[in-house]
């Protein structure tokens, strides 16, 4: 199967080196404005549009048959074209819930060269706490259908829950819900049919894992736990007090500055 070629959003130039930034489900790159704005001064930052998200195409139905495998060889053949065309010095690549769960899978793959790995809450599951795909998808195609009918009103709604986020990202987060595939919601896929634990355990390049203790959490208090157990030499976790399954978004301040600091030990000299 020939990977969809998909939309991507690009600023910056790459003096240090080029971060390519991975969103949600139902998100989109547009609502990756804010890594955008906070990073390009430095690095070429690509926000990508997952395959069935923002302006990329459309699943087909027999990409539908393993959707989550599909988001992946995608994802993975964005940053294998632009590195073969002009190659970083540095290359971080970053993801949030269901493109954290996607960019674990492609480094432990080694389906894409990246020098550092930074997972936002990203959905990795137990075998305990696997979600119901099915009730899920149906949760998140009215969710979108509302969103779609109520956008002014979303938007604000949003803004209530996420006081320190940019309305740029919250306008991009609800033209997200009007976009994304709704055939892909129905079948969805967040995340490998592979174990938390069996992918960190793959994992050769330098990882952050920054979660939060929020209500709405995939990894939290108890999965940093589960994960330091495990003692991986390649993976650092984070929790960060009050955060959200949006890290970045609760706790934007924390957040920035724990990932700099990763990338000030990796990355390159100015």
């Amino acid at each position: 199967m020939t990977p969809a070629k998909l939309a991507v959003n690009t600023s910056g130039t790459p003096i240090k080196g080029r971060i390519y930034a991975l969103h949600g489900v139902t998100d989109n790159a547009a609502s990756l404005c804010d890594v955008s704005e906070r990073w390009s001064g430095e690095f070429e930052v690509v926000c990508i549009d997952a395959l069935g998200h923002g302006c990329s195409p459309r699943f087909t139905p027999e990409q539908l048959e393993d959707p989550f495998e599909v988001l992946v060889q995608s994802a993975a053949a964005v940053i294998n074209r632009i590195e073969a065309d002009d190659p970083a010095p540095f290359v971080l690549l970053m993801g949030h819930s269901m493109g954290g769960a996607t960019s674990a899978d492609i480094v432990s793959r080694g389906l894409a060269h990246v020098d550092a790995l930074v997972l936002e809450d990203p959905a990795l599951f137990t075998a305990e706490n696997r979600r119901d795909s099915k009730a899920f998808g149906e949760h998140l195609v009215k969710w979108c259908n509302h969103v779609t009918e109520n956008l002014g009103h979303e938007v604000e709604q949003i803004l209530k829950g996420y006081p320190l986020w940019s309305r740029a990202e919250a306008t991009g987060w609800a033209q997200a819900k009007v976009q994304v595939d709704r055939n892909f919601l129905s079948n969805i896929a967040v995340g490998s049919t592979r174990t938390r634990s069996e992918i960190l355990e793959s994992l050769q390049t330098p990882t952050l894992l920054i979660t939060g203790d929020g209500d709405d959490v995939v990894i939290g208090p108890a999965g940093v736990a589960d994960i330091d157990k495990l003692g991986l030499e390649k993976v650092t976790t984070l929790l960060i007090p009050t955060a959200r399954h949006c890290v970045r978004r609760s706790t934007p301040e924390p957040f920035y500055a724990a990932i700099e600091s990763f990338i000030a030990k990796l990355g390159p000299k100015d």
